[in-house]
Parts: structure tokens; C-alpha cells; sequence
């Protein structure tokens, strides 16, 4: 029931995740610290978060922001992860991924690395937060994480 769910997940991420063009001309990235390059491994797979980066959103007082994310996968099984299962608390408040965007998504089988980008829009205030690994009703793993400015 389970591999059902994350299936389904996946393929509706992939589904509702259409490749929008992203119009917007000011770009900042920053690499984390070493210390939020720490791999948790959850269910048997090894998570670890890399650059991140936002991009001045078309919105009044919205950036877009993209999170590279690398999976392996140690598990006996192949299993499915997408982007929809992460999300950011920031501000009082949690963020999921912007639906419109290039989010990652898919099942991949074992000793394989799953890499890829989850979006979100965040109000431009935001400068640092929580990235949570919930792909149901339970937090698994978190990361602090700084939000860098659009230049």
C-alpha cells in the first residue's frame, strides 16, 4: 500500500510538474555550509541537499527558489521519491513545492541516484528555513537551510 501511495505521488508530481519557462532575469546561489551537506538516510535512502538558488519571481515581493536534491537508493526494492515530499517551514508557516515548476520525481532501483530540483515560491522576507522530508503525515528528516537574496 505503501509503494501504491508513493507511486501515485510520483506520478501526479510528474503530472502537474509541466515544464514552465522561467522568465525572470536576477539570479543569486549559494552553496550551504558543510554542515547542511549532512546525508540523512531515511527508509534506506541516502538524502543530501546541495545548492540553492532564487531567482527574483514576475510577483510583487515573491522569489522563486530551487533546492538541488541527490538520493541513493540502498533499499532491496526500487521506491519512488519526488519533490511534492519535501517542503520548507519558514516564518510560521509551510511551503510545498510550486506546482508549475521543473520539480524531480521518480521511482529508481536500488544502488541508483536519483538527482533533481523541488521549487518553491517564497516570499522575498524569507532568509532561512527548515527543509522537511514528510512524504506523508510524519516529518523523517530536516535540514536548516539558508535562503539566498535575488541580485
Amino acid at each position: 500500500m505503501k509503494k501504491w501511495l508513493i507511486a501515485t505521488t510520483v506520478i501526479a508530481t510528474l503530472l502537474v510538474a509541466g515544464a514552465c519557462g522561467n522568465t525572470n532575469n536576477k539570479t543569486t546561489e549559494t552553496k550551504q555550509p558543510a554542515t547542511n551537506h549532512i546525508t540523512k538516510t531515511v527508509n534506506n535512502i541516502d538524502m543530501k541537499i546541495g545548492t540553492i538558488k532564487t531567482t527574483e519571481s514576475t510577483k510583487k515581493d515573491i522569489n522563486m527558489v530551487s533546492i538541488d536534491i541527490s538520493l541513493l537508493n540502498n533499499d532491496n526494492a526500487s521506491v519512488g521519491v519526488g519533490a511534492i515530499d519535501f517542503k520548507i517551514k519558514a516564518g510560521g508557516k509551510t511551503y510545498t513545492v510550486y506546482p508549475q515548476g521543473n520539480n524531480f520525481g521518480d521511482e529508481f532501483k536500488p544502488n541508483e541516484t536519483l538527482r533533481g530540483k523541488a521549487y518553491y515560491e517564497l516570499p522575498n522576507t524569507i532568509k532561512e528555513g527548515t527543509l522537511v522530508y514528510q512524504p506523508e503525515t510524519k516529518e523523517e528528516a530536516s535540514w536548516q537551510i539558508q535562503i539566498p537574496a535575488a541580485k
